[in-house]
């Protein structure tokens, strides 16, 4: 049982995560891509009809299984998967919290790291996102924060946490085969049987994922060729490998230029004065992270990373920059005849870096709040049988807003496949309607003299229309 500080210390960081989430959502704040909204609805899937592999895309399992469990008991709404992420957040925060424990923090270090990790802006917006980047995230940092310990039973929910993460992202596959390439040498050069479980618990999701592959795709690595074809298809291209060397630790200042202003003074004023906060078992999971690092370089070299916002990948070591600001932070502020130097150097400083590094991240976000509003509309409705000729990926977002299996888009806009000819008259349109038995319609604003005939319009917002049909 944690002692009751501990436990006081974790229920501190969880409501500062709970509050800067709220602060998000309150800024208008829903989500990262049209990906967030595609997860929900093979969520929403999923609570309907469960299986092994709920998305039978490249996409891992496990964040499907977390959502749509909810779902199917609270119901399949954009507000169960939000406050699934909600939820999913504080425990993310609390994880990398218990991380800086394990690194060697000392509880007030701990706790100082954890709030500095939760006030983060990227993990505070991946932290409200139905995307499982920030669990993952936490899993992968205290699994690799367990490898630089030598307790077995630390190591065996280091494992643990690892291989819950390799159902949920890829790159989270590089620290796991570290993770088990170094417990595999330190169990049979040290003769400790009791670290194998540890390295079952890391490889046993990739071989099953591998074996599933295999099995269902007839490649075991089926995902690596279908997210380059994805991302080629989108019009990306290999970056090329001194291009990768330069733009991945570039975007690790790029992303958090703040995190790294003020981590770069509190270094240089603890250089040479005893003040590193974290304990010599800290080098190995670092160095673990620089295994995430070049796992992320070959990706954007061959043109296998995220096909959008792939900075998303480079959130555990955001976080354990974070904490290891955070404990140097707590040291330097334990002299207080110095004290004083950190925000006077690090203020003006991250000030700068922010001005000029910091991109205009929020304007690279999507934002479908009108489809969204249509959705509720609908789902207030009680309407089913909605078919969805949007000009984007926006459909999702209607879909998530309005519930599994009631509504279906009208083109498949796969990048990968020939575009699909949209109807162009008002007869050929109601063809289509007619043929698939569509009582409602939601399209764009510049169509409605196209589908005026067709229906009455119930909704309108700047961008888009809802008619009832009337074929």
């Amino acid at each position: 049982m944690p002692p009751d500080s501990a436990l006081r210390d974790a229920a501190l960081v969880g409501l500062t995560r709970a509050l800067v989430s709220a602060a998000c959502w309150w800024s208008g704040f829903r989500a990262i891509s049209d990906d967030d909204y595609s997860r929900v609805v093979i969520a929403a899937r999923f609570a309907a009809e469960p299986s092994l592999d709920p998305s039978g895309t490249s996409w891992l399992p496990l964040p499907f299984w977390l959502y749509g469990t909810p779902m199917a008991l609270l119901g399949d709404s954009l507000t169960t998967a939000r406050g699934v992420a909600f939820v999913l957040g504080i425990a993310s925060a609390i994880l990398v919290w218990a991380s800086g424990r394990v690194l060697g923090l000392l509880p007030r270090q701990a706790l100082m790291a954890g709030v500095a990790a939760a006030l983060l802006p990227y993990g505070a917006w991946l932290s409200v996102a139905t995307v499982p980047e920030a669990p993952c995230a936490a899993l992968v940092l205290f699994g690799v924060a367990c490898l630089g310990r030598a307790e077995a039973t630390l190591r065996t929910w280091g494992g643990l946490a690892l291989g819950a993460a390799c159902f949920c992202r890829y790159e989270a596959w590089a620290l796991a085969l570290t993770f088990v390439l170094c417990s595999a040498l330190q169990a049979v050069r040290g003769r400790r049987r009791e670290l194998w479980p540890a390295v079952l618990l890391a490889a046993l999701p990739i071989g099953l994922w591998l074996l599933h592959g295999l099995v269902r795709h007839g490649d075991a690595l089926f995902f690596v060729a279908r997210v380059s074809q994805y991302s080629a298809a989108l019009g990306g291209a290999t970056s090329g490998w001194l291009r990768a060397l330069f733009e991945v630790p570039w975007a690790l200042v790029r992303f958090e230029p703040e995190l790294f202003a003020v981590l770069a003074v509190a270094l240089g004023l603890s250089l040479g004065k005893q003040r590193w906060p974290l304990s010599r078992d800290a080098l190995g999971p670092a160095l673990a992270l620089l295994a995430l690092l070049a796992f992320l370089v070959v990706a954007q070299a061959r043109g296998s990373a995220a096909t959008h916002h792939p900075e998303r990948s480079l959130l555990p070591i955001f976080w354990f920059a974070a904490l290891l600001t955070g404990g140097l932070m707590t040291k330097l502020a334990q002299q207080p005849e110095r004290a004083w130097r950190l925000p006077v150097l690090a203020l003006p400083l991250a000030l700068v870096a922010s001005l000029l590094l910091r991109p205009a991240i929020r304007d690279s976000f999507v934002n479908r709040s009108e489809e969204e509003l249509l959705g509720g509309v609908l789902r207030g409705l009680g309407a089913t049988e909605v078919a969805l000729d949007t000009d984007d990926f926006g459909f999702f977002a209607l879909q998530a807003a309005l519930g599994h299996g009631k509504s279906w888009p009208l083109a498949d806009l796969d990048p990968r496949k020939a575009p699909a000819e949209r109807a162009v008259s008002t007869d050929q349109l109601a063809e289509r309607l007619r043929r698939d038995r569509a009582r409602w319609l939601v399209t764009t604003r510049s169509r409605q003299a196209l589908v005026a005939p067709l229906g009455v319009t119930r909704a309108a917002t700047s961008r888009l229309t809802l008619v009832e049909l009337r074929l």
